[in-house]
């Protein structure tokens, strides 16, 4: 801007926008539980969907929720599982409180032991679902695995 330019009004809302406080970035963990493996697949995908719904209502900003999705092979306490990982990215006290009810419930409980890092501080998942039911459906055995005796 010109030194000598008349200041308008509107440049001032834009500053305040640049004001807004930075995103959160939070990393969850999701551990199945045996209760999840008992679960008909209808059930799951209608349990997962009612709980993305949730989150997603909650998503303000366009940009904010899960940006990045992974789900891996673990062992835990003696058993195999798939874990998700998911980062999500929050701007709003409407999602992050929104997500902490929903690790909160008792039905998510019942179903994942789950862990959170993260807190004030893009590839975006195609279907989150599509990572937790892969949970339930074994994938093919590219190598076998060496049998534990």
């Amino acid at each position: 801007m010109d030194p000598l330019d008349p200041i308008d009004a509107d440049d001032d809302e834009d500053d305040d926008d640049d004001e807004l406080s930075p995103p959160q970035f939070y990393l969850t963990t999701f551990i199945p539980r045996p209760a999840w493996y008992e679960l008909e697949i209808d059930d799951a995908t209608a349990f997962l969907q009612n709980r993305v719904a949730q989150l997603n209502e909650a998503f303000v900003e366009e940009d904010e929720g899960v940006i990045w999705a992974y789900r891996y092979h673990v062992m835990e306490r003696a058993r195999e599982v798939d874990a998700v990982v998911l980062l999500w990215m929050i701007t709003s006290d409407e999602a992050l409180e929104t997500l902490e009810s929903t690790l909160r419930r008792s039905d998510v409980n019942t179903y994942f032991d789950w862990s959170v890092i993260g807190g004030p501080q893009n590839n975006a998942p195609q279907d989150i679902l599509g990572a937790f039911m892969a949970t339930l459906i074994p994938e093919p055995e590219e190598h076998p695995r060496p049998s534990q005796n």
